[in-house]
């Protein structure tokens, strides 16, 4: 199917990133947002990213030609025009059933309508629409108009095709389009939700200090720590997430408890200037880390952090990545995408200079298996072994296909 004109719905920081990817390829956009001021903050964002691009080098000319594919609307009137709809409201399932209902309503039939949802079923989005056929989740990174990624995830009724078309739009945007089937959080997060969950358990049980955990992860694998990132995020997103994946996959996600502790205290990150670290109120940049997470810290620390036998397994970075890796075998598991495509989406959706795969890999997977199994003795369900990597150990193999 050939898209000519696409439209996002909510102009918000995401939805206007979207935006700026798609006009950056030529392609005409109408942007919706609920009122005329939500529309004025979006167009206002489109505009300031032109400028960086052109403070870098982009000639003015071009960047107004992309500015003009711009069109903004507060009404769904003009959507009969559009061929692919982009949806980029709040991660909200009874916000999304109504602009879903109304994008059935307003849209010609043959247009696809897709989601940013970076974790809500697309099976039950689809369902508030006549087409459950024609809607696919289109998950981007954040920001859209430079990350990589996309995820592309069909529902139980989504058609072939309209995975086929929503993939070759994400590549004809640059970016890497990945298939990943329905879950919860969907791929990358999903990994990404239990590295950042183990920063947190090592945090509290006192193996490691922030600055150490963070320049940890960043000396392996990662452009930014777990404890930075989830400051740039805000502990209260990152809670609402950890939350619903402990709701949907049980006790290897449960949430750390220094996280519902820091959104009590409206300690969130850079947000309220003070969360893992401190932040300087006139640059805010990072200032060291908080003092104020020694309170927090020790208000939960209550023993239950502790190992089985009460003995703490010495800190290295691999620990933070251990979760990730087994969850990635679990992903295999359950054929939530192909092999070759797991590390290519961790890589471009978070920055990772090496994918889980290729960690496990790089360690040997019988030794893999040994530091999971010895955690999983020492700490729990957080590490409950992964039947398929024990499969490839027993099957003495060398190397994930």
């Amino acid at each position: 199917m050939q898209i000519n004109r696409v439209a996002v719905v909510g102009a918000g920081t995401m939805g206007s990133s979207i935006a700026v990817a798609f006009i950056a390829k030529g392609i005409p956009v109408l942007l919706k947002d609920i009122d005329q001021a939500q529309v004025d903050k979006g167009l206002a964002n489109i505009d300031r990213l032109l400028k960086s691009r052109v403070d870098k080098g982009m000639p003015k000319k071009e960047a107004d030609a992309q500015r003009a594919l711009v069109e903004a609307t507060t009404e769904y009137s003009r959507f009969s025009e559009v061929d692919f709809v982009i949806e980029a409201v709040a991660e909200n399932i009874d916000i999304k059933k109504k602009v879903f209902e109304s994008l059935d309503e307003y849209c010609n039939v043959d247009a696809i309508f897709g989601s940013n949802t970076s974790s809500l079923s697309i099976t039950q989005i689809g369902s508030f629409t006549r087409r459950a056929d024609k809607v696919v989740g289109m998950h981007f990174f954040n920001p859209a108009h430079l990350m990589k990624l996309v995820e592309v995830i069909p529902g139980l009724e989504t058609s072939p095709e309209t995975v086929q078309t929503a993939i070759a739009l994400g590549q004809s945007l640059g970016k890497l389009a990945v298939r990943v089937e329905e879950c919860a959080s969907f791929l990358v997060n999903r990994l990404l939700g239990r590295y950042m969950n183990e920063a947190l358990w090592c945090l509290l049980e006192g193996v490691a200090d922030i600055e150490t955990i963070d320049k940890a992860a960043c000396d392996f694998a990662m452009p930014i720590g777990p404890l930075a990132l989830r400051d740039m995020n805000g502990a209260d997103i990152g809670l609402a997430v950890a939350k619903f994946n402990f709701q949907e996959y049980g006790e290897r996600f449960a949430p750390c408890p220094v996280l519902e502790a820091m959104v009590e205290k409206q300690m969130l990150g850079q947000k309220t200037m003070g969360g893992f670290y401190a932040y300087d109120k006139e640059t805010r940049k990072r200032a060291g880390a908080n003092p104020a997470m020694a309170e927090i810290l020790n208000t939960v620390r209550n023993g239950s952090h502790k190992s089985k036998d009460g003995k703490a397994i010495e800190f290295k970075a691999e620990r933070l990545f251990l979760p990730m890796i087994n969850e990635a075998f679990l992903c295999l598991q359950e054929r939530i995408c192909a092999p070759e495509d797991l590390d290519p989406a961790l890589c471009a959706g978070l920055g990772m200079r090496t994918g889980p795969l290729a960690m496990a890999t790089q360690m040997g997977l019988d030794n893999c298996l040994q530091q999971i199994e010895a955690h999983f003795e020492a700490y729990g369900e957080r590490f409950r072994p992964a039947p398929l990597l024990k499969r490839y150990v027993w099957g003495k193999r060398t190397t994930i296909s």
